[in-house]
């Protein structure tokens, strides 16, 4: 690993978990709720560099399959949200903004930035050649896990509200669904073959460690 890219994962942890002591202490809160978009957003768009810098002999397939990721994730939510049919019924709160049609732009960049990195601690787990299609239902199920220790987390933040406060088991059936769509189509666009940089997996457990630092905050 590069002086670089431990700096890069340095930064990450710090940026993270400071916001989520912040949280816990009750500390610079109207910053946090503004400044949650962009980093959600931010940190998307750079787990797509990482990604795309290992898959420059598919640039154009990658775009693709990231554009897929970010606007159909942001049109399941919107159908979500509008007809109850996919995720259960559930709100989008006021913290995450701009919105359109009653969901924050962010939530496509959210969609985009687990499904790169639940992929990144795929492979960091695997360490070792296995069949593509295996890897792409292990970044499924971590994805799921995550909207698992997510949800109590954005629920106090704020983020959303279910009509019966706690989500059903449908959304987690909804995520699976739609998380395994999109791994099996990057996955057969060769987009999963190669290793993706440490800064990506480390992505994944610095947004675990965050929310449950919330989630601790939550329950006292």
């Amino acid at each position: 690993m590069s002086r670089r890219e431990k700096i890069e994962i340095f930064l990450l942890y710090l940026l993270l978990i400071a916001g989520g002591l912040w949280h816990l202490l009750g500390v610079l809160g109207r910053l946090m709720r503004w400044s949650a978009a962009p980093i959600l957003i931010g940190l998307a768009l750079y787990l797509a560099w990482k990604m795309r810098g290992v898959n420059r002999d598919r640039h154009r397939r990658f775009l693709l399959w990231g554009g897929m990721v970010l606007f159909g994730g942001f049109l399941f939510e919107a159908i979500g949200v509008k007809t109850g049919w996919i995720f259960g019924r559930y709100t989008y709160g006021n913290v995450l903004q701009p919105q359109l049609f009653g969901v924050p732009v962010a939530i496509g960049f959210a969609w985009l930035g687990i499904q790169i990195s639940s992929l990144g601690l795929a492979q960091w787990i695997v360490k070792e050649k296995i069949d593509i299609y295996v890897l792409a239902m292990l970044t499924a199920i971590f994805m799921v896990l995550f909207d698992l220790l997510m949800e109590p987390a954005a629920i106090y933040l704020g983020y959303w509200k279910w009509e019966n406060l706690l989500p059903p088991l449908q959304n987690y059936l909804g995520w699976f669904v739609i998380a395994l769509l999109f791994s099996m189509t990057g996955a057969r666009w060769h987009l999963f073959h190669k290793p993706l940089p440490p800064f990506v997996f480390h992505a994944y457990i610095a947004q675990a460690l965050y929310f449950m630092l919330i989630f601790v905050k939550s329950v006292t």
